[in-house]
């Protein structure tokens, strides 16, 4: 029997390619977001079922699932409010964890980041190091994965709570735009300014994941699922400096466009890179290093077609 799987934020950045790939892998996808969207329920070849993770409604919704993936937490715009924040990460994921307790849903995977660890990691860092939060993204991921584990002990579901690196990919449909993101920034600023401007010096280093290997982590898991509360760190082979990245954008604008992006660095900090090693206990999914920088640069060159394909839709040309 196919697996009834219920994803929260199916609209949405991981979301919405958790939804395509447990889909294609046969199970039964339930798909929900908070607002129902005819054109991303083509993009993603599923129909979305309205479920606002802070509505009071939600007490009353009876579904039928096996396990609930709980990407619906505050991305980098709502944690800038600190309040609303807090809200969606955790009063949020206290009512999917409500929701399955309630409707016998005994197996659940919420999604945090590796930014609990801190902003600019340093030395080997695994599931075993200490939090320590430096941002309200962080903080309030961390406190909904705190109401994970007092609904572990409390009400006996099986809970992961994954840390994902840095998560980048080509978005699944046009109506989503995340634009902090890295490299999807930096490509959306190639094609409008044909420059790049850099607000530090572009040393700090992060570890890059794309959206399909987070996915592949979560099919792997939702066949093998563990037992009681477990933290497992999400991370690739692709370690680099913004700076870096900065170059591998223009060179790939270049090799598209036939000219030479610009790249300012407007500050001087950091004054030297951070050095970590990112550890996972799923070390054997992670590709090697050379498939996960081919990967990211694959990504690069899909991002500057994606942004041409935005661009002519806000035209008027697609």
């Amino acid at each position: 029997m196919p697996l009834d799987v219920l994803i929260t934020g199916s609209s949405g950045f991981i979301g919405s390619r958790l939804a395509i790939r447990c889909n294609e892998a046969g199970m039964n996808v339930i798909a929900t977001s908070r607002t129902i969207n005819k054109k991303i329920e083509l993009d993603i070849g599923l129909p979305l079922k309205k479920l606002d993770v802070l509505s009071t409604d939600l007490q009353y919704q009876e579904i039928e699932a096996e396990v609930i993936l709980h990407t619906a937490t505050a991305n980098e715009f709502v944690s800038k409010d600190f309040i609303a924040g807090i809200n969606l990460s955790v009063i949020g994921t206290r009512n999917i964890l409500e929701l399955a307790a309630r409707q016998g849903i005994r197996k659940v995977i919420f999604f945090s980041t590796v930014q609990v660890y801190g902003t600019e990691m340093n030395g080997e860092i695994s599931e075993k190091s200490s939090v320590c939060c430096e941002s309200s993204y962080a903080l309030n991921h961390f406190m909904g994965e705190e109401v994970c584990r007092m609904f572990a002990l409390k009400h006996g579901i099986d809970v992961v709570i994954l840390r994902p690196s840095n998560v980048y990919g080509v978005p699944d449909t046009q109506m989503i735009n995340r634009p902090p993101l890295v490299p999807m920034s930096f490509v959306k600023e190639a094609k409008e300014e044909e420059k790049l401007k850099i607000r530090s010096s572009g040393l700090q280093r992060r570890n890059f994941i794309s959206n399909d290997e987070v996915a592949d982590y979560c099919i792997e898991l939702l066949n093998n699922f563990p037992n009681g509360c477990e933290v497992i760190n999400i991370v690739s082979n692709f370690t680099s400096s913004i700076k870096e990245v900065a170059e591998m954008t223009a060179k790939i604008f270049y090799q598209r466009m036939g000219k030479k992006l610009k790249i300012d660095f407007l500050s001087n900090e950091p004054l030297q890179s951070n050095n970590f090693i990112l550890k996972t206990k799923l070390d054997s999914l992670k590709p090697t290093v050379k498939e996960s920088k081919k990967k990211f640069e694959e990504i690069i060159w899909k991002l500057f077609i994606n942004e041409q394909e935005r661009t002519n839709i806000k035209n008027g040309q697609g």
